[in-house]
């Protein structure tokens, strides 16, 4: 893993959106991998105007609390200002502010992505701002048995 402290321009996603908590993903009662399956399954992508890059975006965000409260799941792409989302998807605005970025090791998806979020819960002293996270998912993610994602957690 590999961790850095940045500042990343706002931006708007528009995708499709759920929302869940820590405790049911772990108990068997999540919808993110279902989340998952359905935007690849109906070509959620091909449904988004304007999208600005190709990258996948997964953004966290409307925080009930901190890591043990529901929060919602965004994802989508990244598109131009101001795109109205179509009937069925949402749209969510990523703010300006500060990052801490963990880029995670080469792996098989989603193993990749818990042990980068594992990672990220470890960090006991990170001024987590529970605000809008996110994970960017590019071209290091085309083969899904060796991919590398980037998750950036927004902090005070």
């Amino acid at each position: 893993m590999q961790a850095t402290n940045t500042v990343n321009s706002k931006f708007e996603v528009i995708g499709l959106t759920i929302r869940t908590s820590n405790t049911k993903e772990f108990s068997g009662e999540g919808q993110i991998s279902n989340l998952w399956e359905r935007y690849f399954a109906d070509q959620i992508a091909s449904q988004i105007p304007n999208p600005v890059e190709n990258n996948i975006y997964a953004v966290y965000h409307s925080y009930e609390s901190d890591a043990n409260g529901e929060y919602n799941l965004t994802v989508g792409l990244k598109v131009k200002p101001g795109t109205s989302a179509p009937a069925g998807l949402s749209s969510v605005q990523v703010p300006e502010q500060k990052y801490f970025k963990v880029t995670t090791d080469q792996g098989p998806m989603p193993g990749t992505v818990i042990d980068g979020w594992k990672y990220v819960w470890e960090q006991k002293d990170l001024p987590r701002a529970y605000s809008t996270d996110f994970e960017v998912y590019d071209e290091r993610c085309s083969d899904p048995g060796s991919a590398q994602i980037d998750i950036y957690i927004a902090i005070n």
